[in-house]
């Protein structure tokens, strides 16, 4: 689904498509539940299955199509987890209920988890690793990324906390409800801050905090003119 699909709102053939999707994953148990509901009708002598009330557009008109494929991958998920446990995997109840599992995630979008997210950005933190998604670069923006390397457990977490409201919560301005939005991912990041440096930018600023670190290591002094400055670096990183 594209961005911009992401952006359309729920209509009567959204809610087609759920029943669908429904009656694939739970089968003869999603037409039980349609039957007994009065989702649809009986057509030649067989129940067919659809939101003959409305019911389910009702429930579902305030979402857009990215709220629905987060449902359906939520059912899909506990579908997985009811068989990996040999028990039956029931369809939602209602529509209501239905709607409630569409809360906004990453994985649906196209976006990293939010473990994947974290760990990319701690990497990016500590050894300039580069952003996996631009919608990761956004959230980081949002993250005293610099004081991260020096940061307590504690501290960590709280940065763990910032990044998560920007990048996965209920917070309208987050990575998911923009990209649910349809908006193109921006960094949103200070001037001068990591996640705005290029590919190339990045690998000259690791280099020379890597020369740097020998040039300490060898004892040098760490206050020096520019040519004494030059010619520490190269004699640091074994040029002649």
């Amino acid at each position: 689904m594209s961005t911009t699909a992401n952006a359309k709102p729920v209509t009567q053939g959204t809610v087609d498509q759920v029943f669908v999707a429904l009656g694939q994953l739970y089968g003869t148990h999603w037409r039980r539940r349609c039957m007994d509901s009065g989702w649809g009708q009986q057509i030649d002598g067989q129940w067919a299955c659809f939101d003959a009330t409305g019911e389910w557009h009702g429930a579902l008109q305030h979402l857009s199509e990215s709220h629905v494929r987060c449902g359906l991958d939520a059912c899909n998920e506990r579908a997985e987890l009811a068989v990996a446990k040999g028990d039956t995997a029931w369809p939602p109840e209602s529509a209501m209920l239905f709607a409630k599992l569409c809360r906004l995630r990453p994985e649906p979008l196209g976006l990293p988890s939010l473990e994947a997210a974290w760990r990319n950005v701690q990497e990016h933190a500590f050894a300039g690793a580069l952003f996996i998604h631009e919608g990761v670069a956004a959230a980081a923006g949002h993250v005293d990324l610099h004081n991260m390397r020096s940061a307590t457990y504690n501290q960590l977490a709280e940065h763990r906390r910032v990044f998560k409201h920007y990048y996965a919560s209920s917070n309208r301005d987050c990575v998911v409800e923009r990209v649910a939005r349809g908006e193109t991912m921006r960094p949103q990041a200070a001037i001068g801050h990591d996640s705005q440096l290029s590919r190339a930018e990045l690998t000259a600023r690791v280099s020379a905090e890597q020369a740097a670190q020998r040039v300490a290591e060898a004892g040098l002094p760490h206050r020096m003119n520019a040519s004494q400055g030059l010619a520490a670096l190269k004699a640091a990183a074994g040029r002649v």
